[in-house]
């Protein structure tokens, strides 16, 4: 589960804006589209979304930025990816537990997380990460245990399948 591009983008004040990325190496066009279609109408921190334009698939986590002046804001972490071969709830559990880990910790912060894409990256890419979020909490993340699991189920679903169309 490789993905080509990490991503962070925030509502700025011209809309939908590019915080961050990594690798920086997207062309135009496809950030064109990850920008239109990473925040939907209505979006609430915690939303996960996954959609797809041309070979890319994107699997988002949208979060709450908070700000000492104004209100809040929202932001989304997004995944891409250059094929549908990848687990969309493993993105989902990854995101959604580092951003839980950071908000327990008063660090979710628009630097913090362009400082930690990179990592994320190279976790996502290796299949296992292991991210310090602070003096004390450090996470682990086996993408191996985590497919190996897909793959059980899929194989229980197929088997009562099988069995009720005998």
């Amino acid at each position: 589960m490789k993905p080509i591009n990490l991503c962070l983008i925030h509502v700025g004040k011209k809309g939908l804006e590019l915080v961050g990325s990594h690798p920086k190496s997207l062309p135009t066009e496809i950030m064109n589209q990850i920008l239109l279609k990473s925040m939907p109408f209505g979006a609430k921190p915690g939303d996960f979304l996954t959609t797809s334009t041309g070979n890319n698939c994107f699997s988002g986590f949208v979060f709450r930025v908070p700000s000492n002046i104004g209100r809040d804001n929202l932001a989304t972490i997004m995944a891409i990816f250059d094929s549908e071969d990848y687990n969309p709830n493993s993105v989902k559990k990854l995101f959604s537990t580092i951003l839980e880990k950071l908000q327990e910790n008063d660090l979710v912060k628009m630097e913090t997380m362009v400082n930690l894409l990179p990592e994320m990256y190279r976790g996502m890419s290796k299949g296992y990460l292991k991210l310090k979020i602070s003096s004390v909490v450090t996470l682990e993340f086996d993408f191996k245990s985590e497919d190996k699991e897909r793959d059980q189920t899929e194989r229980k679903v197929s088997d009562i399948r099988r069995e009720l169309w005998r």
